[in-house]
Formats: C-alpha cells, sequence, structure tokens
C-alpha cells in the first residue's frame, strides 16, 4: 500500500512537470517558504509568551491578570462559585536587596515566584504585579478555597532560600478579596485586596487577612488623614509641644522631648498615634520632621538666650524615613548654622527598631551625624531584644527606656529585672539612659536608686507649650528624699553603685545566676 501510494506521488510528481515546464525546480523554494514561516511562526510565539510573562519570574504579566480578571468578572453565576484575588507582598523584601545586593534579590524573587506557582491550582493565574508584589486569580473559590490557597502560599514562601551559599528567610503577606461574579469590577477587587495586605503588614506582617467593611473604613479613614495632613502641613496646623526630662538627683529639668502635634479644624487635636505612622507610609513624615527639627532648634536658641549661662538638651524624634533622604544631613547642618545652637545640646532620637534594622548607609550617617557633635538615642530600647554585638557598634549615645517596663517598677518583678538589666548595660558600655513614662513618685524614686540619671513622664510634666518651660527651669520638679529621709545627704554616687548592683543581683538571682557565686568546677 505504501509503496502504491508512492507511485501515485511520483506519477502526480511527472504530471506537474509536464503541465508546469521549471516546476521541479520550484520545489526547493516551496520547502525553504515552508520552513521560514514555521520560523516566522515560532518567533511571533515566542515573542507573543515574552509580551505575556514577566522576564523575571515567568508570571503572567499584570495586563494579562487584569484582562482574565474582567472575563471572570462577566461570567455567569450560576455554579455558584466566586472569584477570590490574593494581593501578596514579601515582607522587608528591601533588607534583601541592601545587604545582599539586586542580584541575590532577583534570585530569591525569582524562587519565590516559582514556589507561588506550585501553590495554585490549574484554573488559578499567578502574575507578577510589580517590584515584590504577586497577584493570584482563585476563579472559583468555594467553601474557603481561597482562605486554604493563601495558607499554601504563606508556608511555602516562609520556607528558607539559600542565595550564594547564605540562608535567607523572606516571609509574605497577603490580602484576600471575594466576590460573586458580575458585583464589582476588576479596579474594586483589587483595591480590597490591596487594603487586606495593608492590614496583614500593620498587623505583623506573614499572616492573612481577608477583606472586610472594618478594613474599608479604615482605609477610607486612613485616606481622609492623610489627604487632611497634607492640607495640615500648608496651612500650618502642626504644632510642637515639649516635655521636661527631669535629672533625678536634684529634679532639675536638663533636657526638653519636642513632640509634634496637630490641631484640626473639625475634629480638634489628632492624637499622634493615629497620623504618624500614615505619615510614615505615605512619605509624608519627611516634612513633619523637617518642620519639628527646624521649630524646635529655633526655640532652643531662644531659651538659650533667655537663660545665659543655663545649659538645656533638645531630644527631638527622627524616623527612618528621614535618615533615608539624601538631603536630610545637609539640612541638619543649615539648621544649626541657621540657629545657632550648641550641637551637643541637640539629641536625635531613634526607635530600637528602626535602629536594630538600619542598613550601612544609614549607620554611616549616623556616625556622620555625631562627628558634628549632635548625640543619638535610642528609644523604646529594651521592647526589641536588640543584639548586643550590634548595639556596641551602633553610633548611639543615650538609651531611653520604654514606658511599658517603668510602668512595672516595684510592682511586676520581670519589669524590674529588665530596667535593672538596661541600667546595668548602659552603665557598662558607658551610655546616658534615660526613662520614660514616669507617673508616680515610687518609680522616679526607684530609678534614682537604681543608677538612672533622667527620666521624663506626667509625674513631672505633660507636654507642655513652648512658653510654659522657662518657668520650668528656675527650680526643681521634684525632691528626692521622702519625708523620712529630708534631713539626709543625697545619695553618693557609691551609693547609687551599690543600689544599682542590689538590683543586677536580684534580677540575676531571679534567673538561677546570683552575683559572685562561681560555676561548677571553678576555682
Amino acid at each position: 500500500m505504501s509503496g502504491l501510494r508512492r507511485n501515485k506521488s511520483a506519477h502526480l510528481g511527472a504530471v506537474a512537470a509536464e503541465s508546469y515546464p521549471g516546476a521541479e525546480n520550484d520545489a526547493p523554494l516551496i520547502a525553504r517558504t515552508s520552513s521560514e514561516v514555521e520560523r516566522l511562526r515560532s518567533v511571533v510565539a515566542q515573542l507573543m509568551h515574552t509580551a505575556a510573562h514577566d522576564p523575571l519570574t515567568g508570571l503572567l504579566t499584570r495586563k494579562l491578570l487584569l484582562e482574565r480578571l474582567d472575563e471572570e468578572l462577566a461570567r455567569d453565576a450560576a455554579d455558584g462559585s466566586k472569584i477570590a484575588v490574593l494581593f501578596v507582598d514579601l515582607d522587608n523584601f528591601k533588607l534583601v536587596n541592601d545587604s545582599l545586593g539586586h542580584g541575590s534579590g532577583d534570585e530569591v524573587l525569582s524562587e519565590m515566584a516559582r514556589r507561588l506557582s506550585g501553590c495554585i491550582g490549574s484554573d488559578d493565574t499567578a502574575s507578577r504585579f510589580g517590584g515584590d508584589e504577586m497577584v493570584v486569580l482563585h476563579p472559583r473559590a468555594t467553601d474557603g478555597s481561597e482562605v486554604a490557597l493563601g495558607t499554601r502560599i504563606l508556608t511555602a514562601l516562609a520556607e528558607p532560600v539559600f542565595v550564594s551559599g547564605k540562608e535567607v528567610v523572606v516571609s509574605a503577606s497577603v490580602g484576600v478579596a471575594l466576590c460573586t461574579p458580575g458585583m464589582k469590577s476588576a479596579a474594586q477587587l483589587l483595591r480590597e485586596a490591596d487594603t487586606a495586605l495593608y492590614a496583614a503588614k500593620d498587623r505583623g506582617r506573614a499572616r492573612l487577612e481577608p477583606f472586610s467593611d472594618e478594613l474599608y473604613e479604615r482605609a477610607e479613614k486612613r485616606m481622609q488623614i492623610e489627604s487632611d495632613l497634607r492640607a495640615a502641613l500648608r496651612e500650618q496646623q502642626l504644632f510642637v509641644e515639649y516635655q521636661p526630662q527631669v535629672r533625678l538627683r536634684d529634679g532639675r529639668v536638663v533636657g526638653v522631648e519636642a513632640l509634634v502635634r496637630w490641631k484640626h479644624p473639625k475634629f480638634g487635636i489628632v492624637p499622634p498615634a493615629d497620623f504618624i505612622p500614615v505619615a510614615e507610609d505615605c512619605g509624608l513624615i519627611i516634612g513633619i520632621g523637617r518642620l519639628v527639627l527646624q521649630k524646635s532648634c529655633r526655640q532652643l536658641a531662644d531659651w538659650t538666650k533667655l537663660t545665659p549661662g543655663r545649659s538645656l538638651a533638645m531630644t527631638v524624634n527622627v524616623s527612618p524615613r528621614q535618615l533615608s533622604d539624601p538631603a536630610f544631613f545637609t539640612e541638619l547642618r543649615q539648621v544649626l548654622a541657621d540657629t545657632g545652637i550648641d550641637p551637643t545640646a541637640l539629641c536625635l532620637e531613634i526607635t530600637e527598631s528602626a535602629m536594630m534594622s538600619a542598613p550601612a548607609e544609614v549607620i554611616r550617617l549616623l556616625d556622620q551625624i555625631t562627628q558634628l557633635g549632635i548625640y543619638i538615642a535610642i528609644d523604646d530600647f529594651g521592647t526589641e531584644h536588640s543584639s548586643l554585638s550590634r548595639l556596641r557598634d551602633m553610633p548611639a549615645e543615650v538609651l531611653k527606656i520604654d514606658r511599658s517596663f517603668v510602668d512595672g517598677l516595684g510592682s511586676e518583678t520581670g519589669d524590674t529585672a529588665i530596667v535593672s538589666s538596661i541600667l546595668s548595660l548602659a552603665y557598662a558600655m558607658g551610655k546616658h539612659t534615660i526613662a520614660e513614662g514616669v507617673e508616680k513618685r515610687e518609680q522616679a524614686a526607684l530609678l534614682l536608686r537604681m543608677g538612672c540619671e533622667v527620666a521624663q513622664g506626667y509625674f513631672f510634666s505633660r507636654p507642655v507649650a513652648a512658653e510654659q518651660i522657662p518657668p520650668l527651669l528656675t527650680g526643681a520638679l521634684w525632691q528626692a528624699r521622702s519625708p523620712r529621709t529630708q534631713h539626709s545627704a543625697p545619695l553618693t554616687e557609691a551609693q547609687v553603685r551599690r543600689g544599682h548592683r542590689y538590683f543586677i543581683d536580684e534580677f540575676l538571682d531571679h534567673i538561677g545566676a546570683p552575683m559572685g557565686t562561681k560555676a561548677p568546677g571553678a576555682s
């Protein structure tokens, strides 16, 4: 049979040659044309694939995902399934790029995309939305399958990644939004998933958050705060109050902390906890920080003229966003030049979490700042479990003991031990200490006996307007001695050290290693 086919083909070829003189010479041309068409088809297919997929991760592009999402939202909802969108974002991915370089960051991102692809089903679509953001379309969500999918993604992405011989752990946060086909637009569903993702980040990261009406209300409030805060900067609604910092041994005011306040034209005073995080997120904290630094330094210059010969320190909070601003150092030097204040009278306060995670360029900047004579303080100290070796290398001269520990002084053994250990650490490393949140006389007295130098809190004074500070500089805000010991001499340095040693002993005894005991077998 095959022979008949060959003969038939040969016969047809002969007929063609007879019918079209020279046709036998066109055969190679026809073959080449066919090959060229196939090659062009392959090139077009490759170009279409490249256009549809992210070159780094291999995931679909944002454009393709949006098209598929629109198609799913337009489909019939008769089967009862819903459409879910999962917004996935890697936590602290910038630290990977900053510490290991962008090449290693690309490796991590590619691996995370591969793992995410391994979690999704055949009906699902994964895309790279931009940066380290990925979006998964789960078009047939039933019985909580979208939450199960998000949980699988969290687990897969939490596993360590080995890059250049180093183990890197990068967690992820996931926001989930759900709807029935035809009920919402693609833009609205993605916005809701993004809102849920923001909530996951805000609530600690490495978690999944489903969208809810509560989150919507919070997002609306946040957007309103951001809008009003921009107006507040333009219309000078922000002002600064100052909380005195008291030297415990004599009750004298030795410094003040500058605290920004916002008087909203409709709602009155807005708590800092309501607007500072929003300012951090949207970048407005740079303008707010600049305003506070300028106002507080000018105010310090005015107080210095009013009380010549009286030294007073000014503590100003600085955010990580400010330290990352290339113009910050230049602006800081300009403020010193404009106000003429002594740089050693200025202390910049940075939270412990920001300090401990600061990249190398920020540490270099802090070194430059200290070379100007300005002090650096670590705020909220004790809340982030700092690495001692990291702390040793930090250009910080002041540790501010967090109010959460001061609150339990004398009543909570754990808090007393923590404050004692912080003071011991500060003493050993030659650093100054300021205790925050002192609200009772007993706390102030105990801090003094433990060796703390300076404290602030409502017991001494609430934050007040600038004009209320000068009268506080003339006397003592408290008497360190109780009525029973008011005729006793002030505590000597040796007595303070003995009292400090007592609390260190108490702390070590609490953990089973009282000072002075020898290890088994020691001589």
